[in-house]
């Protein structure tokens, strides 16, 4: 700000193609002429001013969202109101880098922030609001992590709420700290509902963060790369939160954000091109927005490499814009998700769904009432513990009209508060008695008495197991598949002999009703996750085809593209999209393999009118019989989006 000019600034945007800039405005530091006394200014306001800015950019059609971002505070704020500070379990205040943290308990987040929005909001004319790090924060940018805050108004308000002193470990397994995450819950579904009902009355006509309201809004989330976790960067992790956010929020735009920069500690370095290409073609084959994250002026940035990338997907985008509204998935199988849900579980179900080209949607568990579940033909529960009672039901309604569900390790073992069961709340799983779970059979397998329905696992025996598994009895109509080998001798090599197999099954088939359950009683999904081994993978991939009968799309597609579906609006015009993924496995991100002669085969009951290749510009070669359409691609590069009218 302290040399920004306006007319460059929109000219920067509208060379990216972008419609939307994402400005700060408000939190940490102001970035126009504020009265309030609790809200900084900021020191370098001084180059064209933000009002100015914002007019400049809806002149050139450019809509503009206010960042705010109410975690931390200037000193010289805390040291007037020092009971804003959120501290660490000996009496400490948080500080990070020359700011404090301030706790969403307190007086500044839950009294002064929504001031400081409703003068943000009427002092400037902006298109939406955006909230960073809302929530209970307790990792500063340098990683470190202060633990549960402990300001007065924590200690106060959780003692008011569950009659004891605040949880000392953070573990599902302490009721104390199962408590405190319903406090905080509780706490910020509250100060979100004032904060939401605020902006509705004053300004009904913004786009909101995650509103509390069905009445629409964005979803801003970050597809990004930090120096201290683990590589590599899940490749899938653009089309996840895309999908859940288009699958669940239908009235929400989904804005899954490319990092531009490594980590916080080097903001003025890139990632890969490759990889920013990447991330935006899925986030646009999955039905999102693109949303592109830098971090300062494009005429200020001081590492350019992927800029023209970024730029090649908006033009795209731009020059699409009509294909691309109001589009929603048409597929017919859900992989179900949430809050506290098992994230390895998660992907290892997601990435056997992408590599075997079956078209799904990611729906929120609480969103997933009567009227969502019916749109499907199966759901997939991927070891998802919380499960209250009532959507327990839904589920089992599901399956007895005559729908199939997958489920695995302990699903619904705990209540939506996080309360521990017995055993699961899913009727439909076919379990009768839970005698316990075994939290590791390292080393133990699973064996095939009769090799019907496992065709990718045809030339092994065994299907190795690791970490836990679910001891269980099973109702009398229950088929069990597959037997489990219990964990024997693994060295020294010497004595390496398999122990006899017992009658416990790797995977239960349960009529019930109209439908059926399928039921995997270990964490199959995790080792997808952690490994990517085809002993696991077919295994898995066996299941959602042979047994469930779940209906892949065909042709000659490499494991590597990832197919989408995708439907616009009401009318009878499909969207299908191939993306390409073989440049951006493993650490590295390169350019993708150029695909020829790609043949693609999805089910299409009539003859089309076009079939229209958008990025290559052209009709493509089709054919339709038996209910299939047939589709020639010639050349595959990072994407191609085809539209069926």
């Amino acid at each position: 700000m302290a040399d920004i000019d306006a007319e460059r600034y929109v000219a920067d945007l509208v060379d990216m193609h972008a419609t939307v800039a994402m400005i700060n405005t408000s939190g940490i530091v102001a970035s126009y002429p504020t009265a309030l006394p609790f809200h900084t200014q900021s020191a370098y306001v001084q180059g064209d001013d933000l009002a100015t800015i914002v007019e400049a950019c809806h002149a050139a059609g450019i809509k503009v969202i206010a960042r705010t971002d109410f975690s931390r505070v200037r000193p010289e704020l805390q040291e007037r109101h020092p009971e804003w500070a959120s501290r660490t379990s000996a009496g400490g205040i948080v500080e990070d880098g020359g700011d404090v943290h301030v706790c969403p308990s307190g007086a500044y987040q839950q009294e002064c922030a929504p001031r400081i929005v409703e003068e943000t909001i009427t002092v400037l004319d902006v298109d939406g609001i955006y909230f960073n790090m809302a929530g209970f924060q307790t990792t500063d940018y340098r990683g470190i992590d202060h633990g549960i805050c402990h300001c007065e108004a924590c200690i106060v308000g959780f003692r008011e709420a569950a009659g004891s002193e605040l949880p000392v470990t953070r573990d599902l397994d302490d009721a104390t700290f199962r408590s405190y995450l319903a406090y905080q819950r509780r706490t910020i579904d509250a100060a979100k509902h004032r904060m939401n009902a605020l902006i509705r009355r004053i300004r009904p006509d913004l786009a909101i963060d995650r509103p509390s309201d069905d009445l629409g809004g964005f979803v801003r989330q970050e597809s990004n790369t930090a120096l201290d976790r683990s590589p590599p960067e899940w490749s899938y992790g653009a089309s996840s939160n895309t999908k859940w956010v288009v699958g669940s929020l239908p009235r929400t735009v989904s804005s899954n954000s490319s990092v531009d920069f490594i980590d916080y500690p080097t903001r003025h370095v890139s990632v890969s091109p490759e990889r920013q290409r990447l991330r935006l073609a899925r986030s646009l084959a999955n039905g999102g927005g693109l949303d592109h994250y830098v971090i300062g002026r494009l005429d200020r940035r001081h590492d350019r490499s992927g800029l023209d990338g970024v730029r090649e997907l908006f033009a795209f985008h731009a020059a699409h814009e009509q294909e691309y509204r109001d589009l929603h998935f048409a597929a017919r199988v859900a992989l179900i998700t949430g809050d506290h849900g098992a994230w390895r579980e998660y992907r290892g179900w997601f990435r056997v769904l992408a590599e075997h080209h079956v078209p799904f949607d990611v729906v929120l568990l609480d969103r997933a009432d009567d009227s969502v579940l019916a749109r499907y033909d199966a759901l997939i529960l991927p070891d998802h513990q919380p499960i209250s009672d009532e959507a327990a039901r839904r589920l089992d309604r599901f399956v007895e009209a005559g729908g199939t569900l997958i489920a695995s390790g302990r699903s619904g073992w705990r209540t939506e508060e996080l309360q521990p069961r017995d055993d699961t709340a899913i009727t439909c799983l076919g379990i009768e008695t839970v005698h316990g779970v075994r939290e590791s059979v390292r080393g133990a397998y699973l064996e095939f008495p009769e090799a019907d329905g496992f065709p990718r696992l045809r030339d092994t025996d065994l299907v190795f197991l690791d970490g836990p598994y679910v001891d269980a009895t099973y109702r009398p109509q229950a088929e069990r598949r597959l037997r489990l080998i219990p964990p024997g001798p693994f060295g020294p090599p010497e004595r390496c002999v398999l122990p006899e197999a017992t009658g416990e099954p790797g995977l239960v088939i349960n009529p019930f009703g109209a439908g059926r359950s399928l039921y995997v009683p270990w964490t199959c999904g995790a080792l997808v996750d952690r490994y990517g081994f085809p002993n696991t993978s077919s295994f898995v991939a066996d299941v959602v085809l042979e047994h469930a009968g779940i209906e892949q799309i065909g042709g000659n597609l490499s494991p590597m593209v990832e197919v989408t579906w995708l439907q616009q609006g009401d009318d009878d015009v499909h969207l299908l999209h191939l993306v390409n993924g073989s440049g951006g496995e493993g650490i590295s991100s390169v350019e993708p393999v150029m695909m020829r002669d790609v043949e693609v085969v999805v089910p299409f009951a009539r003859e089309p009118a076009h079939v229209t290749g958008l990025v290559a510009g052209q009709e493509l070669e089709w054919r339709s019989a038996d209910g299939r359409l047939t589709i020639e691609v010639p050349e595959l590069e990072l994407f191609e989006a085809i539209r069926i009218e």
